[in-house]
């Protein structure tokens, strides 16, 4: 570690005021987080002209670090690659919450050779800092690789006249800026957090309405722009209404849980499945037609057998009624109302008249029936 400390002349001090007040003026210009941190990283590299240098994140389970941002050759090598807890100089930073500048990272037991041997590069010097939040608690760190003198070109081969040992003084500076970015990360978390819960359902942890129309609206650009279909599953809980009264809201809210669940593991990685309100469930298939619709709902109904066979829930046995609908350019528009009506006249055909309370639904009964 280098000891030697001296007093910033006027033009170090007013450099140091100009990188703060970018800083700041990063921190503050988004809440999306890998934005911010695509700034504060340039900043960084203007001002200590490192020759790489990299933004990790820890994983609050593992604790392991993941590289989020890296500059410098062969960068994209670190993509998904970790760092163990307390391995090397990014690991001992986080682990102890300190920053730590080191000179010449053959003399220190902490540096790992690990990523040098990834990237076939040689680490001389190393500044690394704790990303800390408001409540002190690390969230990751940021380390700078070999500070490059003035003048020379960080691109070529690095030697030992071109590579300057980083200071206390960038440690510092590093340091603070560390805070500020910490403090950053976890105002985005939570801006995030708030924007996720307002497009779930609390009760059922699906997306809600909100969140499918967004999607829709994307989907219905891509089905213009391209010219595929998509197909629509609306879906309501059969006799949740008798469940309600025959049990209680809470075996209600119970069952709305379990087809949640259910519809979950049947939908593909492409597919948005959402509560569209009530009784209500929605299925979104990019670039599928009715028949991959028909393979879905059979994929849930399978599944309602066989919880049928031994249900988790006393008394109650689970039904699902479908509407399947799939539409290109011509009438995409119209997608969700096509699956609405095929859901309605699918559920008329199995309800009784003196089942039906709710106003639009005797409204949909009686257009059903006239229809048939």
């Amino acid at each position: 570690m280098n000891d030697n400390f001296a007093m910033p002349d006027c033009s170090t001090r007013n450099r140091e005021v100009s990188v703060f007040c970018h800083i700041g003026t990063v921190l503050t210009s988004s809440l999306e987080s890998k934005e911010v941190f695509r700034r504060v990283m340039k900043v960084i590299g203007d001002y200590f002209n490192p020759q790489h240098w990299s933004l990790l994140l820890m994983n609050e389970q593992t604790r392991q670090l993941s590289f989020e941002i890296v500059v410098g050759a062969d960068a994209g090598k670190l993509v998904g690659f970790c760092l163990e807890p307390g391995e090397g100089v990014a690991g001992w930073v986080s682990l102890h919450g300190k920053p730590l500048v080191v000179d010449d990272v053959r003399k220190d037991p902490r540096f790992s050779q690990r990523v040098d041997r990834l990237l076939d590069f040689t680490t001389r010097s190393v500044v690394c800092v704790p990303l800390l939040t408001g409540k002190n608690r690390v969230v990751g760190a940021i380390e700078l690789i070999n500070k490059i003198a003035p003048g020379s070109d960080s691109a070529i081969e690095e030697t030992d006249s071109k590579v300057e040992a980083f200071t206390e003084m960038d440690m510092l500076l590093l340091s603070s800026i560390g805070v500020f970015t910490g403090i950053a990360v976890e105002n985005a978390f939570l801006y995030q957090k708030v924007h996720e819960l307002a497009m779930i359902d609390s009760l059922t942890g699906l997306n809600n309405r909100h969140y499918f129309n967004e999607v829709f609206q994307r989907e219905v650009e891509r089905v213009n722009r391209y010219g595929h279909t998509i197909c629509v599953v609306m879906m309501d809980v059969d006799g949740l209404k008798a469940v309600n009264d025959t049990h209680g809201h809470l075996t209600g809210d119970e069952v709305l849980q379990t087809i949640a669940g259910l519809l979950k593991t049947s939908v593909r990685i492409s597919d948005t499945v959402a509560r569209f309100g009530g009784d209500e469930f929605v299925i979104l298939m990019p670039q599928a037609d009715e028949s991959k619709g028909r393979i879905l709902v059979e994929r849930i109904q399978n599944l309602i057998d066989r919880w049928n066979e031994k249900p988790s829930i006393p008394g109650v046995r689970l039904g699902v009624s479908f509407g399947i609908h799939a539409a290109g350019p011509g009438n995409v528009k119209n997608i969700i109302m096509g699956a609405d009506q095929a859901l309605y006249h699918s559920k008329s055909l199995r309800e009784r008249p003196e089942e039906i309370t709710a106003d639009d639904r005797i409204r949909r009964y009686l257009r059903n029936g006239v229809s048939r």
